[in-house]
């Protein structure tokens, strides 16, 4: 069986109980470049909007804060977090109970996350230890989500597998929508309406990450999440950190020819799913 093209896909989304085809390395790569390339896009977007009607985005936001400084503060907020996000917002794009029901157990923990951030203002964690704190406050929402969700399991599973597949559409454009909100503390720290017209580059990348998830596997919507973080914050880091004539300035350039050939091919595949055949 194989995957339906992704602009015909997002007309008429549909959930199955397994991935319908394998992911080859080389077609990964595309949709990783496709990835960067539409974020890329949504920050051309994102700054258009901010010098038009002149949001007061502040400079020292939590997200650039971790971009400019390489920290094991960094390292840990950003480690676990695609593979959490993809489990919070992308395991129950399935019609298969167990991923439905984890996925279930996960996503209310994003959307405590999300209105928690936008209540109060949000700093850098001082340590490794305080940033892994931040994940354990939301641990206790998973934990009691966690246990509604194998109540469901066990006494209701059928009927809300039945939803699941009658309502995919609806499901899958609830998840982007949150994924994407959910990122607005990256540009302001705390609640500010324009916000949420920021974070496009987010919302257009969840829409890919969850196609290639219904698609190919969550094991390639988390490897996606993680190459779009690592492809982020390691060229950031550098450019932050090294001196012309410092030995990271050869890495520097090599990392970033190696985006831009990634970005090549994304323009590929971008052509590619405009003309229906990914």
């Amino acid at each position: 069986m194989h995957h339906r093209p992704l602009l015909s896909f997002l007309r008429r989304p549909a959930f199955a109980s397994s991935a319908p085809t394998r992911l080859i390395l080389w077609d990964w790569v595309g949709w990783v470049g496709l990835l960067v390339v539409v974020a890329v896009l949504g920050s051309g977007l994102d700054s258009f909007l901010v010098h038009t009607f002149h949001w007061s985005v502040p400079a020292h936001s939590a997200w650039m804060e971790v971009l400019r400084r390489p920290s094991w503060v960094a390292v840990t907020m950003m480690l676990p977090a695609p593979a959490l996000e993809e489990l919070g917002f992308r395991a129950f794009l399935s019609s298969a109970p167990k991923l439905v029901f984890t996925g279930l157990a996960f996503f209310p923990a994003y959307v405590f996350v999300l209105i928690r951030n936008n209540l109060v203002r949000v700093t850098i964690p001082a340590s490794p230890a305080a940033a892994l704190t931040g994940y354990l406050h939301a641990s206790w929402v998973v934990l009691g989500a966690g246990a509604v969700s194998l109540l469901l399991y066990r006494y209701r599973r059928d009927a809300v597998i039945r939803l699941f597949q009658r309502r995919a559409g609806w499901i899958f454009w609830i998840s982007c929508g949150v994924f994407g909100a959910g990122h607005t503390v990256l540009y302001t720290n705390s609640f500010a309406w324009w916000g949420f017209a920021l974070v496009a580059p987010q919302f257009l990348a969840g829409i890919v990450l969850a196609y290639v998830r219904v698609s190919f596997g969550l094991r390639w919507s988390i490897a996606s999440h993680y190459a779009l973080d690592v492809l982020a914050a390691l060229p950031s880091w550098l450019y932050f950190s090294v001196s012309p004539h410092g030995p990271l300035y050869g890495l520097l350039l090599a990392t970033s020819g190696v985006i831009l050939a990634i970005m090549a091919y994304g323009v590929v595949a971008l052509a590619r799913v405009v003309r229906l055949r990914w």
